[in-house]
């Protein structure tokens, strides 16, 4: 199946392979388009939307995206966010503070926002994108309401520096890597490898994919071991089609996989599938041997991983020894690899192998405070739902602690606006309403200021700053038609002579 081509309008950068007289060395005037260090709205949407919906998969980071996002996302009203809450704490979902993956896997799949479709037909979507699926129309409805493509605008620069600050020692990790398996100026026509350097997922993660001949990696731009997770998936993109062609050659190979699957620590796809495991113990050995170990210390390796369920990783060690000192490619010496394994003489050592046992349940490490951002956020929510429920002084405790943080927060001031208003304190109102015009850039709440202000305005006989409201509230063109119906009506007769609608 294949992804769609970079978009026009993302943070691209084509990685260079150049080939000359036996040397490999960086060049941007002759590229390939293989691979692709990259940055994704569609990722970036999807990972906002999960952070609205109070999914938190990970600490935030103090950079200046995640910084903007925060902010951003403490000014979507409750309600704009309400669907997508209800969708993650919906039992059948994965809750994305533990199991993100699924919606790493969702941006992968989808078009450049706002149509945000899938790039696949329906019924070819991946499977931990099918169980969530419905996710999708929440996702386009949320980047419209919460206006995320002027967000995106204002945080893309930060991914354009992280992509340059990131290119040149990319570009060299993957020629080195091409160097080692002796493929510079080789390549699988088709085959894509992109690398999306992504600010909101956690520090931490690695999260690694292909979809047929398309690769991707999504991780942190600041992680101090990039290099080694863009090298890992890039010997897979190189090496899977690679074993796969050799396929039938490890049909007795596949004979240990039970003995494998005895490993603790062997995650479930390698116990079930040979080419899966021979390619990641090929992989190991390629990385040990780049490391350039002390014998004693390269022991200690092969015991571990061996004893992690990577059973073949030491027969691959040893055989690329022997590859190195020869001159064809890999792609030419791959049958030479597999001479000398003997299957039945591995059972017969594997069965003195103790695998490694699971390692302990790490203890839970109690959350990290909340930055200033994040507090004021959810207590804006706590105070709107203290509103909405009657308690009025719950919601004034709540906005002024919000003020406390952030004194122009113009939804705290819109709240203490309205609870002035329900307790008919005319004075009070018009002073927070007056802040909020200053403050606020939502049309939502700018235009219901406007109709509040034109209300007071009408009572104390002003009339004509009440007209000077009713229109400035249309002018907004809020596509709000409460709003609307509000202002006119505000036109044709003064408030009090005729009802209001309030939000």
């Amino acid at each position: 199946m294949a992804i769609r081509p970079p978009a026009r309008n993302s943070v691209l950068l084509v990685l260079g392979l150049f080939l000359a007289a036996g040397a490999a060395s960086p060049a941007f005037g002759q590229t390939t388009s293989e691979v692709l260090l990259d940055a994704s709205p569609q990722l970036f949407t999807v990972l906002c939307a999960v952070r609205a919906a109070g999914m938190r998969p990970g600490r935030a980071g103090a950079d200046p995206v995640n910084t903007a996002v925060e902010r951003a996302l403490a000014r979507v009203p409750p309600d704009q966010v309400a669907a997508l809450r209800a969708f993650f704490t919906d039992p059948e979902h994965a809750n994305p503070a533990e199991h993100l993956s699924p919606y790493i896997s969702v941006g992968l799949v989808l078009q450049l926002p706002p149509d945000l479709e899938w790039v696949f037909p329906r019924q070819q979507l991946p499977p931990d994108v099918w169980e969530v699926q419905t996710f999708q129309p929440l996702l386009r409805e949320f980047y419209a309401r919460a206006e995320l493509g002027p967000l995106w605008r204002q945080v893309q620069p930060f991914y354009e520096r992280a992509i340059a600050q990131r290119q040149a020692e990319v570009s060299q990790a993957l020629l080195e890597t091409r160097g080692y398996l002796r493929m510079i100026g080789q390549s699988y026509p088709g085959r894509t490898y992109t690398i999306y350097l992504e600010w909101l997922v956690p520090p931490g993660l690695t999260s690694a994919r292909n979809y047929g001949d398309s690769y991707f990696l999504v991780v942190h731009p600041a992680r101090s071991d990039l290099l080694d997770a863009v090298r890992h998936q890039y010997l897979h993109f190189l090496l899977d089609p690679l074993v796969a062609k050799h396929a039938e050659a490890f049909r007795a190979w596949a004979g240990l996989l039970p003995r494998a699957g005895q490993a603790p620590r062997l995650p479930q796809p390698f116990r079930e599938d040979v080419l899966l495991l021979v390619t990641e113990s090929l992989i190991q050995a390629v990385e040990l041997r780049r490391r350039r170990l002390e014998p004693r210390a390269v022991v200690a390796e092969l015991d571990d991983r061996e004893r992690s369920g990577y059973i073949f990783a030491r027969h691959f060690f040893y055989a690329l020894e022997r590859y190195e000192q020869e001159e064809p490619s890999i792609r030419y010496y791959f049958p030479e690899l597999l001479q000398g394994f003997d299957v039945a003489a591995e059972r017969a050592r594997l069965e003195r192998v103790e695998f490694a046992p699971l390692p302990p349940e790490p203890v839970p490490s109690p959350p990290p405070p909340e930055t200033p951002e994040e507090t004021a956020r959810h207590l804006l929510v706590e105070a709107e739902q203290s509103v909405v429920a009657g308690d009025y002084a719950a919601a004034r405790q709540g906005f002024e602690r919000v003020l406390e943080l952030n004194p122009r927060e113009p939804r705290a001031l819109y709240g203490l606006a309205i609870l002035a208003s329900l307790e008919e304190d005319r004075e009070a109102a018009k002073r927070y309403f007056l802040l909020v015009l200053r403050e606020a850039r939502e049309p939502r709440i700018l235009g219901w200021t406007h109709i509040y202000l034109g209300r007071i305005y009408d009572l104390e006989g002003r009339r004509q700053e009440a007209v000077a409201h009713y229109r400035g509230a249309l002018a907004l063109n809020t596509r709000l038609e409460k709003v609307n119906e509000a202002a006119r009506r505000g036109l044709e007769h003064p408030f009090g002579q005729t009802q209001g609608s309030d939000p």
